[in-house]
Parts: structure tokens; C-alpha cells; sequence
């Protein structure tokens, strides 16, 4: 058996099945959150059904990772490939993790009285979806560019969740009817925020992957770097 190529083989079935389950995430968001604009309960319930294929998902690909380093002895740029298919594993479990969360909300605001989703949310919604593809897609290119932008537009969606959590206890302070919607509205923004940190966890280890640079703690400008 030719060593090196089984390894390669199996390194290309773990990015295959990453990729795979970046899929599953991706779609999961965006049901999430069109369940959230929409007020779908059946595509909010949907998104809570498939969460346990993401699940697994996640504990068979760190399983074939560990398995890999444990038996290949990987070096160099290898190394840095398995470490961080491992925790971009994690960060997708959790935005998958997200969401749900999200899909919750949807189902519980649907309880209440009709109203409109706040703007602001939909924004959001917006940005952390975008944040989530593109992510992904610095993975896939190993595009340091991309993943940089990804880390810029953290700071947009953390300003709007700040600003989001002014308008309601505002609108709650005016309204004291509204609490219930509003809380549940804060917490939607509360999840939107964290999809984005993750993105944000997934653009930082593709830099890590080319570059091999840890840039976690540092601002946009201080990991930025040259086109890739």
C-alpha cells in the first residue's frame, strides 16, 4: 500500500465530509432565519429535526481526524489541515447549535400576538448569513482575503446587536405589553451575534490553515493580510 497516497485519500474524505456538514449548516441557518422573517412554524421545526445529523456529523469527522493523527504522524501543513478541520468541526456544530436556537424563537413569537420583525433583526439576519457563507467558502479557497473580511464584518453585526438591544428596551419601556416579544426578540439577536463570532472562529483557522498564523485576540487590521 502506498502510504502516502492512502493518507492523502483519507485527508480529501475528511474535507469532503467537512464540507458536507458545512452544507447542512448553511441550509440550517437559512431556514432558521427565513423561519424567524416569515413566522414558518413547520420550517422552524424542520431546522430543530435535522440538528441530530449535524450532531453526528461532527463526532464522525473528529473520530477519522483523531484516528489520522494518531496512525499517519502527520507534519507541516497536514498537521495544521487535521487541527483545524477539528475545531472548524466544532463551530459549525455549534452554529448548527444556533440554528435551532433561532428556529425556537420563531416558534415562540409565533405564539404571540402577529407582529412585524424588527428591521434591525432582519439585518442581522442578513450579515450572519452572509459571515456563514463566507467563511465557508475561505475555507474552500484557503483565501486569507476572504476570511479577513469575515473577521471585519464581526465588528457590524456586534455594533447592531448593541443598538438592537437599545430599541427594544426602549420599545419595551414604552410598551409594557410588548416584553414577551421583546425578550424573545433579543434573544433571536443574541443567537444572530453568535453565528457571527463563529464565522468569525471558522475565518480565524483558515488563516491558521494557509499561513499558519494564530490571529485569535487580535482586531481586523492587526490579522489582516495580503490578498489570497
Amino acid at each position: 500500500m502506498n502510504t502516502v497516497s492512502y493518507f492523502h485519500r483519507q485527508m480529501q474524505q475528511v474535507k469532503e465530509e467537512l464540507l458536507k456538514m458545512a452544507g447542512l449548516v448553511e441550509e440550517a441557518i437559512h431556514d432558521a432565519t427565513t423561519a424567524l422573517a416569515r413566522r414558518d412554524l413547520e420550517l422552524a421545526r424542520a431546522v430543530v429535526r435535522g440538528d441530530r445529523r449535524i450532531d453526528l456529523m461532527q463526532n464522525n469527522i473528529e473520530e477519522r481526524c483523531i484516528t489520522l493523527l494518531a496512525t499517519q504522524q502527520p507534519v507541516a501543513v497536514d498537521l495544521r489541515f487535521l487541527a483545524a478541520v477539528i475545531k472548524i468541526c466544532a463551530y459549525l456544530e455549534r452554529m448548527g447549535d444556533q440554528a435551532v436556537n433561532l428556529a425556537q424563537r420563531a416558534m415562540a413569537i409565533e405564539e404571540l400576538s402577529p407582529t412585524e420583525v424588527p428591521g434591525t433583526l432582519l439585518h442581522m439576519a442578513d450579515i450572519a448569513r452572509e459571515m456563514t457563507r463566507d467563511c465557508l467558502d475561505a475555507f474552500v479557497q484557503e483565501s486569507v482575503r476572504l476570511a479577513t473580511h469575515v473577521l471585519r464584518r464581526d465588528d457590524d453585526l456586534d455594533s447592531l446587536n448593541r443598538s438592537f438591544l437599545e430599541e427594544m428596551i426602549g420599545w419595551m419601556t414604552a410598551e409594557r405589553r410588548l416584553i414577551r416579544r421583546g425578550v424573545e426578540f433579543i434573544l433571536a439577536s443574541r443567537h444572530l451575534e453568535r453565528l457571527g463570532d463563529e464565522a468569525t472562529n471558522i475565518a480565524e483557522e483558515v488563516v491558521y490553515l494557509v499561513e499558519g498564523r494564530i490571529i485569535r485576540h487580535q482586531n481586523p487590521a492587526e490579522a489582516g493580510a495580503g490578498p489570497r
